[in-house]
C-alpha cells in the first residue's frame, strides 16, 4: 500500500492527539499510578531499526479507550475512598459511624432539609453572630461614652447585654440592643452582612463548606443567616432558588416550592435586604410564634411542617436554646405527630459534663448530634471533611466501612 495515501489520516491522528493532550494531561495522577513499568520499547524494521516508545497509560487509551475509562473510574474512587480514610477512622473510633451511616442514607434518599447557621459564613468572611454582637456592643459603647462627654446619660443596658453575651444568650442581648435603638442595629446588620466592601464579588467569597451544601441538599433549607451566600452558592451551581420566606414577610412561592420539594429558603430572622422582615424585637418574636407557640402563625406553622415531614441537618449552628428549639420541643412534647430523627454536626465541647448536658437536651429533641474536635489552632476541618463524606458517600463516589 502507498504510504503517502496514509499521510492525510497521519495528520488527522496528530490533530486529534494535540486536541486531547490538555484533557489527558488533567489525569497526570492516575497515569503515573498506571505506569507502574518503564516506557515499552518497540522497534521497526531493517537493518538499524528505529526505537518506539509508549507508556501503557497511552496504549490502554488508544487500544481500549473503555477500558481507559473504567481504570480512571476505579482509580477516581479509590482516591476518594483515600481522602475519606482519616474522617472515616474518626468515625469509627469515637463510636459514631452508625449515627453517620443513618445521616447519609437519610441524604440518599432526599429527606434532608438543612438548618444553616453563621458557622458555614464564616469562611467567607462573613462574621459569627457572636463576633457581629460583640462589634454591636463596641459601637454602642461609643454612643454611650458621646453621651456621657455631652453630660447625658450612659447607655444603662449595655452591661445586661454584657451579661447576656457571657451565657450565650445571643438572641436576648441583640433584643435589647435593637429596642432601644432599633435603626443603629438595622443600620450595623445591613452593612455587616450585605455586599463585600474588600472589592470581591459575593460569588468570588464563596469557599468552604458552603460550597458542598449543594451536594447534600437540592429542596428546602433553612437558615438564620442575613446573608446572601446559600442563594449565591446555588446559582453558582446553576440551581437557583426559586420559593423564599423571609422572615415574617409574606411568602414568596415558598408553601408551594417546598410541596413540590423544589429549592427554596426560609430565614428565619430575615433578609440582610429588607429590614422589614429582621426579628429581634419582642413584639416581632410575638407576630411570628405567638406569646407561648402559636402554631396558626405563618411561620411557627411552616418551621413545625418541615419538623415532622423531613429530617433536619444543623450545621454552622451552637443550638444554644433559643425560640426555634422551644418551637421544636413544643412539637415533641406534645406527642401528636410521629417524629423523623433529626441530626447535627457540632464541635466537641471542652468540658465531657457540658457535652453530656447537651446531647441529653438534644436527643430529646429528637436531634442526634455527630461531634467532631476542633484543631489545636482553633480550625474546623473535621467539620468540613465530615461534609465532603456524607456528599461522596450519598452520591456513590465513597463507600461507608461495612456496607
Amino acid at each position: 500500500m502507498d504510504s503517502r495515501k496514509l499521510e492525510g489520516l497521519a495528520e488527522v491522528v496528530t490533530k486529534f492527539q494535540t486536541s486531547l493532550k490538555n484533557i489527558l494531561d488533567e489525569h497526570q495522577e492516575f497515569h503515573k499510578a498506571l505506569d507502574y513499568e518503564d516506557l515499552h520499547t518497540f522497534y521497526g524494521l531493517g537493518e538499524q531499526p528505529a526505537s518506539y516508545y509508549a507508556s501503557l497509560s497511552d496504549i490502554l487509551f488508544w487500544i481500549d479507550s473503555r477500558g481507559y475509562i473504567t481504570e480512571l473510574d476505579a482509580w477516581n474512587g479509590f482516591k476518594v475512598q483515600e481522602n475519606h480514610q482519616e474522617i472515616s477512622d474518626y468515625l469509627q473510633e469515637t463510636e459514631q459511624y452508625i449515627v453517620f451511616s443513618e445521616l447519609v442514607e437519610a441524604v440518599k434518599r432526599k429527606r434532608i432539609t438543612p438548618f444553616v447557621g453563621a458557622g458555614l459564613s464564616e469562611s467567607c468572611k462573613f462574621p459569627l453572630w457572636r463576633q457581629t454582637i460583640e462589634k454591636l456592643v463596641v459601637k454602642f459603647e461609643d454612643i454611650s461614652a458621646s453621651q456621657q462627654r455631652a453630660n447625658l446619660p450612659a447607655l444603662s443596658y449595655l452591661d445586661e447585654v454584657k451579661e447576656l453575651l457571657s451565657k450565650r444568650k445571643y438572641l436576648e442581648a441583640v433584643q435589647i440592643l435593637y429596642e432601644n435603638d432599633q435603626t443603629q442595629v438595622e443600620n450595623y446588620i445591613r452593612n455587616t452582612f450585605s455586599l463585600p466592601t474588600d472589592g470581591q464579588t459575593l460569588r468570588e467569597r464563596i469557599k468552604g463548606p458552603i460550597e458542598i451544601l449543594p451536594d447534600i441538599a437540592n429542596g428546602c433549607i433553612i437558615t438564620t443567616n442575613f446573608d446572601r451566600l446559600i442563594e449565591e452558592t446555588y446559582r453558582k451551581r446553576n440551581r437557583p432558588i426559586e420559593g423564599y420566606m423571609h422572615g415574617i414577610q409574606d411568602q414568596n412561592k415558598f408553601v408551594t416550592s417546598l410541596i413540590q420539594g423544589e429549592r427554596c429558603i426560609l430565614k428565619l430572622h430575615g433578609n440582610v435586604a429588607n429590614q422589614n422582615t429582621y426579628i429581634f424585637s419582642q413584639q416581632q418574636y410575638r407576630d411570628a410564634y405567638g406569646e407561648d407557640i402559636d402554631f396558626t402563625k405563618p411561620l411557627a406553622k411552616t418551621l413545625r411542617q418541615i419538623f415532622i415531614s423531613s429530617s433536619l441537618l444543623f450545621i454552622g449552628c451552637s443550638l444554644e436554646q433559643d425560640r426555634t428549639l422551644d418551637l421544636f420541643s413544643a412539637v415533641v412534647n406534645s406527642k401528636e405527630f410521629e417524629i423523623p430523627d433529626h441530626f447535627a454536626i457540632l464541635n466537641k465541647p471542652t468540658s465531657h459534663s457540658e457535652m453530656a448536658a447537651k446531647e441529653n437536651r438534644l436527643l430529646k429533641m429528637k436531634i442526634r448530634p455527630i461531634w467532631y474536635d476542633v484543631d489545636s489552632d482553633g480550625k474546623h476541618t473535621k467539620f468540613e471533611k465530615l461534609l465532603k463524606y456524607i456528599a461522596d458517600c450519598s452520591n456513590g463516589m465513597a463507600r461507608l466501612r461495612g456496607f
